[in-house]
């Protein structure tokens, strides 16, 4: 019997469309035309002998058979990554010491620092969350090597990542401004959203209370699940349950978060690079599904 062998091409686009869920995000990760990708799926189909994709003209969706592939799609093309990555580039070892700001992707982080733990063993990450404030103190007295934290229009360093914040409640909170105070929920001072929030709803004139300051965004979102108040956070931080509150002069747009790595002079500049091209790849992926 003739072996077949899977393109890893196909394996590419694929996993681009299902880890998107449309072949216009998909053409922007894969640097390909939609036509090209349409052309990539079709031929893999053929190769598996099932289809792969549900496709109407509003509606994508892995076939039962789509689920199992792109299991093995994944860990084909990490093995194939990881392995070009081994022979072209110098062995990267040693450690570091890495701050993340609270706000920077909670529900992803994890999945970054695994990608990069896969990719570099070599290397021991120590890492620490907390305000971008303190991370950048800690930076400059040498007790971290590297932060992604949040930069500000002074700061002369390209962002990696750009994310609107937004006010946010409990699905079923109810609020009527005349004469109720407001409960917030925040991070310690010193966080530059706590000090936007207070000074938002002082110009307003609408009393408030601080009723509850949590020590990591997970305990934000726990305590907005929880009905204690309100709260600004990243768009990627806002959970199932939670209501993004109107506009207006109580709730006016917060703006756009901004993140940047940021290393110490004494950095092992091999690691940062590395980290980077670990961050760089998955937030392409990532953009790109909220196109």
């Amino acid at each position: 019997m003739k072996t077949r062998n899977l393109d890893m091409d196909l394996l590419r686009s694929f996993a681009a469309v299902a880890d998107t869920g449309s072949f216009t995000a998909a053409a922007e990760v894969v640097a390909r035309s939609q036509s090209a990708l349409s052309v990539h799926i079709k031929r893999l189909e053929q190769l598996a002998g099932c289809m792969v994709f549900e496709r109407t003209s509003r509606y994508l969706a892995l076939t039962p058979a789509g689920e199992t592939l792109l299991g093995y799609a994944r860990r084909i093309l990490e093995l194939n990554d990881e392995t070009l990555r081994r022979m072209m580039e110098p062995t990267v070892t040693g450690e570091i010491r890495l701050g993340v700001t609270e706000y920077f992707l909670p529900g992803q982080l994890a999945q970054i620092l695994g990608r990069f733990a896969a990719s570099y063993p070599n290397v021991h990450l120590e890492i620490r969350t907390g305000l971008s404030m303190d991370l950048r103190h800690e930076l400059n007295e040498g007790e971290l090597d590297v932060a992604i934290a949040l930069v500000g229009p002074q700061d002369k360093i390209k962002p990696i990542w750009k994310e609107p914040q937004q006010w946010v409640a409990r699905e079923d909170f109810t609020f009527k401004s005349e004469g109720n105070v407001l409960p917030l929920v925040v991070l310690p001072q010193g966080c530059i959203f706590r000090n936007y929030a207070m000074q938002t709803l002082k110009k307003a004139r609408q009393p408030y209370r601080i009723a509850f300051t949590g020590s990591s965004m997970a305990g934000v979102q726990a305590a907005v699940m929880a009905g204690l108040g309100i709260s600004i956070m990243p768009r990627s931080s806002v959970l199932n349950g939670m209501k993004v509150l109107n506009g207006g002069k109580l709730f006016p747009s917060p703006g756009l978060l901004k993140f940047a790595i940021l290393p110490s002079r004494e950095a092992p500049l091999d690691i940062v690079a590395a980290l980077e091209n670990i961050l760089v790849q998955t937030l392409r992926t990532l953009a790109a599904t909220r196109i």
